[in-house]
């Protein structure tokens, strides 16, 4: 098959689409690997770092469930560009400041931002997928963004490392973003979607009205439990690997700082790379069976990562483990995007699964610190236990997610 067929290059709306987060995804990323540093040389210690980590991703969340029950309101494309238009303004002011306690603000602030832009990103997607090919579609867009974020934060860190600018690096930032949105603007149509609400002054209150109604009629609660469950498993293993696992390695593994931050980089790549095919998959096969093989293959490897300590052996492993939360992942976006096809709840939808992702990512840090520091072998072990108190409520709930 040669590349012209390929499904990004046939529909426009998803190539438009993968086109702009992969620029987002690049130039949001090349400030991440320097914001600790940053905050480090202002005077900010490793524990207060980790508890503005935490609210960072609490602020996310409020965000992005405020922001989804009026995204399909003002529409997915203005949504994006304000919030964007928001973000470019972030890494400038961390230019302006000397101060511990403001650059917290900025970055709690920022955590908000980045919020506001899920539901739109969600709904944006939904509107440009080929519907025969969701989970395709799905994986592709997971891809370019986790790719391009990868070499965002290398090239970032490589900048830093020779440079030793901090300032440059948000200038980057901020242009980037930018061009982004000039993209967005020039490529990216509007949605058509009617409010049926005959008054602007009853339209809130009838859209709540009309979710509420949606979601009993069609008996869609358990769906939506059972998403925000597996997205917030995803996003608690990965805040918890990305705080806790360079400590990890050089204290329990007695690797080098290089190999634990090789290691989160191959965490990206691999989802950058195996998305599409998880994609693929979940279309062929079906999400049921995919995030159950998806489960299986997390819970034997963490098992697996709880007791080795030969760096060959966990290296496999854990490579392993990253193929079946990307595989899982795949399913969960495939599964959430269906949402799309139902204009008066997905705004919601999207901004409640992309709050329990959030919500993942802010209890992470404290958690796994916590459990760290009264046991260091006990990291990978509770990791285990997340994914297999989740895996039980799948298996609770399947049978009315996947009757409906």
């Amino acid at each position: 098959m040669s590349i012209k067929d390929n499904i990004v290059f046939k529909k426009k709306e998803l190539l438009y689409f993968c086109i702009q987060r992969l620029l987002f995804g690049f130039s949001y990323s090349l400030m991440i690997p320097i914001i600790p540093l940053y905050f480090n040389t202002l005077g900010l210690g490793t524990f207060i770092i980790g508890i503005v980590m935490s609210v960072y991703g609490i602020s996310k969340a409020l965000a992005q469930v405020l922001v989804g029950i009026v995204c399909d309101k003002l529409g997915d494309k203005l949504v994006l560009i304000i919030s964007f238009g928001l973000m470019t303004l972030v890494p400038l002011l961390y230019t302006f400041t000397n101060s511990g306690f403001m650059a917290s603000i900025i970055y709690i602030l920022q955590g908000a931002v980045l919020g506001i832009s899920a539901p739109a990103t969600f709904s944006l997607l939904s509107r440009s997928l080929d519907e025969d090919k969701r989970g395709e579609c799905t994986g592709y867009a997971s891809a370019v963004f986790t790719l391009g974020g990868a070499i965002g934060a290398i090239i970032g860190g490589f900048i830093f490392t020779k440079l030793n600018n901090y300032k440059l690096v948000f200038y980057l930032t901020s242009i980037g973003i930018l061009l982004t949105i000039i993209f967005i603007i020039i490529n990216i149509r509007k949605a058509k979607f009617v409010n049926k609400c005959k008054k602007e002054k009853e339209s809130i209150s009838c859209k709540i009205k009309g979710i509420i109604e949606t979601i009993k009629n069609e008996r869609l609660l358990a769906k939506i439990i059972l998403l925000g469950c597996i997205a917030l498993l995803g996003d608690f293993i990965y805040g918890a690997i990305v705080s806790i696992f360079p400590f990890y390695g050089q204290e329990v593994l007695n690797s080098t700082p290089f190999y634990t931050s090789v290691i989160i980089s191959i965490y990206l790549f691999v989802f950058g790379i195996f998305a599409p095919l998880g994609g693929v998959t979940s279309d062929k096969v079906g999400v049921k069976k995919q995030l159950i093989i998806a489960f299986m293959v997390m819970i034997i490897s963490l098992f697996t990562l709880s007791m080795v300590k030969s760096i060959v052996v966990f290296t496999i492993v854990i490579i392993i483990y990253f193929l079946g939360a990307t595989f899982l992942n795949s399913a969960l976006q495939n599964s959430l995007l269906k949402f799309g096809e139902n204009e008066k709840i997905k705004g919601i939808v999207f901004g409640v699964v992309g709050a329990c992702e959030s919500l993942g990512y802010a209890i992470a840090p404290i958690i796994s610190s916590c459990i760290y520091e009264l046991n260091k072998r006990y990291f990978f072990p509770i990791l285990l236990i997340s994914t297999v108190i989740i895996y039980v409520i799948f298996l609770l709930l399947k049978k009315k997610v996947f009757s409906t």
